[in-house]
């Protein structure tokens, strides 16, 4: 396994944030988590999955679309959306300003809320903002996500692996360098967000002063995007392509099919179209009409004002 231990790169930074906290879940939340996960990503085993998150998504549910939206507000990670076309259809819609490596965690955690929550975001979807994890079922869709990502099993070869190249016995005797190295790799190699990284060895008992290493997050992460032979995997992951979802022409086809087969109507048509921010050109071509009706009855309307909103 690499090694990393620059002194100098890792005294040069520093910065303060917290994030991903689940500690609060009880104990049997935590292990019904993760019997879902692991059930989940049965066909990866203990390989990484990164960016294959998307394509087990669609394989495993193929009622559910990917849809890339540029959000002018950081804030917005991702929502899933249940719109009124289709019986069981479900959209994961993802801020494409975000870098592919929260768009891979965002799309593990709404999988989450479709996996559990499909009725209540049929009832009124919501957009999750995972910099304000306010409620317990968003730490819930979290948690899952840095189980399906990174499962205990798999941490703990890994933690076994590095104390064996290293010839220590136990992971907490490592020092600060030592440990933000480890980080650093298991963000590369499960292609998870750092900091979700930092929580998994908090949650798996491997380190007992996590504040230290989510103060120090922004140096370690400037660490990460300094060292050369990773220059390649950072500038994917923490760039906001994402050529790993289905294009959102198919979502097009599933529209106008339910509109000639009947099972949508126009009025059903256009507000999901306007929701995943749709070229709304095209959907009126095979609706028929070139204008969208003011007096039409929009469920939705609370979801529109605080996309445009955080749209800007």
């Amino acid at each position: 396994m690499t090694s990393i231990d620059n002194h100098e790169l890792f005294e040069k930074y520093y910065q303060a944030e917290y994030d991903y906290n689940t500690t609060s879940l009880s104990l049997d939340e935590i292990d019904a988590i993760k019997k879902l996960a692991r059930e989940k990503r049965v066909d990866y085993a203990s390989a990484p999955m990164g960016t294959g998150v998307f394509d087990l998504i669609q394989k495993q549910s193929s009622d559910i679309r990917f849809e890339l939206v540029t959000f002018e507000s950081d804030k917005i990670d991702g929502l899933l959306y249940i719109p009124t076309m289709g019986k069981e259809r479900a959209y994961i819609i993802l801020n494409s300003n975000k870098p592919l490596v929260n768009q891979i965690f965002a799309a593990a955690h709404e999988f989450y809320h479709y996996i559990r929550d499909y009725q209540v975001f049929k009832e009124k979807p919501y957009i999750c903002d995972f910099s304000m994890l306010k409620n317990v079922n968003e730490k819930k869709a979290c948690r899952f996500a840095a189980e399906l990502l990174f499962p205990e099993e798999v941490l703990n070869r890994e933690v076994r692996d590095y104390c064996r190249s290293l010839k220590v016995g136990e992971f907490k005797s490592l020092n600060f360098n030592q440990i933000a190295s480890f980080i650093i790799l298991m963000t590369i190699k499960y292609q998870m967000p750092l900091k979700a990284v930092i929580y998994r060895l908090e949650e798996e008992k491997f380190i007992d002063d996590v504040i230290k290493y989510i103060e120090n997050y922004g140096f370690i992460k400037k660490v990460l995007q300094e060292i050369f032979i990773f220059s390649e995997q950072v500038a994917v992951l923490y760039g906001t392509a994402n050529n790993y979802i289905i294009p959102y022409s198919k979502t097009y086809q599933d529209m106008e099919t339910s509109f000639i087969s009947g099972n949508a109507s126009r009025e059903e048509i256009i507000k999901d179209a306007k929701v995943l921010s749709l070229d709304m050109n095209l959907i009126n071509e095979f609706v028929k009409e070139d204008e969208i009706p003011n007096d039409e009855e929009d469920d939705d309307e609370e979801l529109f004002s605080i996309i445009n909103a955080k749209r800007g």
